[in-house]
């Protein structure tokens, strides 16, 4: 997933579910939101930013101050989540480089059905970063216009 949608899709909820959106809350949220793919410049892509072992104590953090301090732990776990869906998320980096996912099928139309694999590999060792932006340039424009109606 590429850093538009890990901003785009948190924003959205953010904008829609908040009763007053700010500017800040929602550059808090975004910011946490591609925070953990700065660890491309580790030797693994996915690893010490993609865990839990550093992401829960900022989570307790956000927690307990609130306000853009959470919504920047937020912003971190939608991205955890996100990538949970798109390949396998090392829960316990350093301590062990087993990660986990969800893969899901669906098949059809004429025999619908959904089939759900957990999957458990290691992460992919750092690649070149290529970035494709395709579908989710019109997922961040949609963003973008309704963090400007929301904020207004």
């Amino acid at each position: 997933m590429d850093p538009l949608e890990h901003a785009s899709i948190p924003s959205l909820v953010y904008l829609a579910l908040s009763s007053e959106p700010t500017l800040t809350g929602l550059t808090a949220l975004v910011l946490g939101a591609v925070f953990p793919d700065l660890d491309a410049l580790a030797e693994e892509h996915r690893s010490y930013l993609h865990s839990l072992m550093p992401f829960l104590p900022v989570l307790l953090l956000g927690l307990h101050l609130g306000g853009p301090f959470l919504l920047f732990a937020l912003g971190w776990g939608s991205h955890l989540f996100l990538d949970f869906f798109t390949g396998v998320v090392p829960v316990a980096y350093p301590l062990s480089r087993r990660g986990w996912g969800l893969s899901i099928v669906v098949t059809g139309p004429g025999n619908f059905g959904v089939e759900l694999r957990l999957i458990e590999r290691y992460p992919d060792r750092k690649h070149d970063y290529r970035l494709e932006i395709g579908g989710s340039f019109a997922l961040a424009l949609l963003a973008i216009l309704t963090a400007i109606i929301r904020l207004n």
